[in-house]
């Protein structure tokens, strides 16, 4: 901790000790939110990669040892704002806080830079594994300078910390101990603020160029991207660190209050770190949630797009019984020409007999006689049938007129009636008639045949 010279000790208000100023409670929120999220986000990579897929890797070891230095880190954070004093400005602190002020922030660089490290190697050791079968020699070589990068800046920081001061003691102990001697905290701090800003740009850029080489469509491989760079927000928030640690230790000597902000900007970046190293982790747990949350907002907007019954008949409009009989408000214009002539004799012929529309609707089969040739046709009363084949249709064979089974025969029957009636001669044409819609009891001549037979 620096100390002003005497000049600036003398623009300084009168101290404070019972009521100071302090700082709100921005950075205990903060922190207990980050630090909750980081653990979901580690909890849920850890379920995907041993009870999802059942494998466990080195990048969850380096993942898991970063999650607890994460952990101590905030609990040195909130405790140095909340206890030791670095919430209020410098003049404010008793000669007793300051010693432990100095001890807390010599563990919180500590917990910062060993969270920091294990979180890039467990991206590396990732990164391993994406290679492991591709047969890119070449950027496994690229992967072992950055384990050596990361490795060789952790040590520096961590022997920069401790030996900041000669003996260490001498960094925390008030007044300064002599014989002592401290380098200037400010240029080291900030010299590795800017460090661990490119070591973050560094460790979230190395995954592109395998990225783009994989077997994988364009659009898959630029989603990965995305989801990699998402360490770019580290970035930005290593890089508003690195101010405060310049805003703090070189621009100001009330070290303490404007350090806050560092504080804080030194959680969010940790966090945010683990968070997006577990990301990749996640996409394997989130896929069939998404995937089933998809299908079922598709399936209720086309619901909304279509009718409800649109699958089926219209409710309230009689269908097809379960005997297979046609329905009564079937359409006129859905029938052949034949039928709806038929349906008018049927209706005439029910309100001359009396006959109850249930009755026709059951469709019994009542035989035709015809007197001039004896010949008999039977048919059936049923709405919407057609009752006769057109290889059975013969005017000088006695045989039963049974009904069509399929479409084309029925289409062939009309064809064949109307080639038969080409031969029949010296008969006055007449309406068309089906010949189902004989009434009961009716005796027709071979004169009235041709009546019975459409023409063309």
């Amino acid at each position: 901790m620096r100390f002003p010279p005497l000049a600036i000790l003398k623009e300084w208000p009168k101290a404070n000790y019972t009521d100071p100023t302090v700082h709100g409670d921005a950075l205990l929120v903060v922190n207990i939110i980050f630090i909750t999220l980081v653990c979901v986000a580690v909890a849920g990579r850890l379920y995907s990669r041993i009870v999802v897929k059942q494998w466990y890797g080195a990048d969850d070891t380096m993942i898991v040892l970063a999650l607890l230095f994460t952990i101590g880190m905030t609990v040195v954070v909130v405790l140095a704002n909340e206890v030791y004093g670095w919430n209020r400005h410098l003049w404010d602190l008793t000669l007793i806080m300051i010693p432990a002020a100095g001890k807390i922030a010599f563990v919180a660089k500590l917990m910062f830079t060993l969270a920091a490290t294990f979180t890039r190697l467990s991206l590396i050791c990732f990164y391993y594994r994406l290679v492991k079968d591709s047969g890119m020699r070449w950027f496994n070589w690229i992967l072992h300078a950055s384990v050596l990068w990361t490795v060789a800046v952790c040590i520096s920081f961590v022997c920069e910390t401790i030996w900041l001061c000669t003996p260490i003691q001498a960094y925390w102990v008030y007044p300064p101990m002599y014989p002592s001697h401290c380098l200037d905290e400010g240029k080291v701090m900030l010299g590795g603020g800017v460090i661990n800003c490119f070591s973050d740009l560094l460790t979230t850029v190395l995954p592109i160029p395998i990225i783009m080489r994989l077997q994988m469509p364009l659009k898959q491989r630029i989603g990965v991207c995305v989801l990699l760079c998402l360490g770019l927000i580290v970035t930005i928030a290593g890089v508003v660190r690195t101010f405060f640690i310049w805003k703090s230790l070189m621009d100001s000597y009330d070290e303490t209050w404007y350090s806050y902000p560092l504080w804080i900007a030194a959680a969010v970046e940790i966090d945010l770190a683990v968070i997006c190293a577990c990301a990749p982790a996640w996409k394997s747990l989130l896929r069939q949630p998404l995937l089933n949350l998809s299908s079922r907002m598709s399936s209720k907007l086309s619901s909304l797009r279509s009718p409800s019954n649109s699958r089926g008949t219209p409710e309230g409009t009689p269908d097809s019984s379960a005997h297979g009989r046609a329905a009564i408000f079937r359409p006129l214009r859905s029938l052949p020409w034949f039928q709806v002539t038929r349906l008018d004799f049927e209706r005439e012929r029910s309100s001359s007999s009396g006959q109850s529309s249930h009755d026709i609707e059951k469709g019994s089969r009542e035989p035709f006689e015809l007197p001039a040739d004896g010949h008999q046709i039977e048919s059936d009363g049923g709405f919407g049938s057609r009752d006769f084949r057109h290889s059975e249709v013969a005017l000088d064979d006695v045989m039963p007129i049974r009904p069509p089974s399929t479409p084309t025969l029925r289409i062939m029957k009309r064809q064949s009636v109307e080639q038969e009636s080409e031969h029949v001669s010296n008969l006055t044409p007449s309406p068309r008639r089906s010949i189902g819609a004989l009434l009961p009891g009716q005796w027709i001549g071979e004169a009235s045949a041709k009546k019975l037979l459409p023409r063309r």
